[in-house]
């Protein structure tokens, strides 16, 4: 037999702006059964192309451990430790895990979920948030090509649904959310596609959850 798992969080992010020190979480139970839930916030960067997660004590979430019964609702709290607002934007990811239960009454496969979910810090004043992007061409060998994007602006940049051709009728070719980059970082995806098929050509995505396809501007090849 396998056991569902039954944890939900909304949202699915957050964003404290220079005034706010604290936002909330709310986890849910929708199963027949008692969930044990374990809270963490982590400092998110990206290094080599790949996102990184350190512990951090800049954030604190409340309670960070805690057991739901069936149907319950419960607030996480999660709470800036020093309020000043920081000279540049800054990310984190609070991950909220279902913890296995030890129940020798329950046989078989028992699946739990992980959620990770971005929180944003805003700086205080200069210029309004936004993404500058610059993608490139990564050849990996034997025939294997990745996408690469550096952010240039001032705050992160959500990419779903990368798109060969003219922005206005894309061709999708990695549909849903391919990743973030965060602000003054570059991330790299392995992409099913040949370099032929990019060269010359124009990619676009969908930054930030915009219904409209966003040219990214596209470098030569490069390893």
């Amino acid at each position: 037999m396998v056991h569902a798992a039954s944890l939900q969080v909304a949202p699915t992010s957050l964003q404290l702006t220079p005034g706010q020190n604290a936002d909330a979480l709310w986890v849910s139970n929708s199963g027949t059964s008692p969930v044990d839930v374990q809270a963490r916030v982590f400092r998110w960067t990206q290094r080599d192309g790949k996102d990184a997660l350190e512990p951090t004590t800049e954030l604190a979430v409340s309670p960070p451990m805690q057991s739901l019964a069936a149907g319950q609702q419960q607030l996480i709290r999660v709470v800036r430790v020093q309020p000043e607002a920081p000279a540049a934007q800054l990310a984190y990811r609070v991950i909220v895990d279902e913890v296995p239960t030890l129940d020798p009454a329950r046989r078989g496969m028992q699946f739990v979920l992980r959620y990770s979910l971005p929180v944003f810090v805003q700086p205080a004043g200069g210029q309004p948030p936004a993404p500058d992007l610059q993608a490139s061409v990564v050849d990996l060998g034997a025939g294997r090509i990745a996408l690469q994007v550096h952010n240039r602006g001032n705050s992160y940049a959500q990419i779903a649904d990368l798109a060969v051709g003219d922005p206005a009728r894309p061709q999708i070719v990695q549909p849903g959310l391919l990743g973030y980059v965060l602000s003054g970082q570059t991330m790299r995806w392995p992409l099913e596609l040949t370099a032929a098929r990019m060269a010359g050509g124009t990619l676009s995505a969908k930054i930030n959850g915009e219904q409209a396809q966003t040219p990214l501007p596209l470098a030569p090849p490069s390893r």
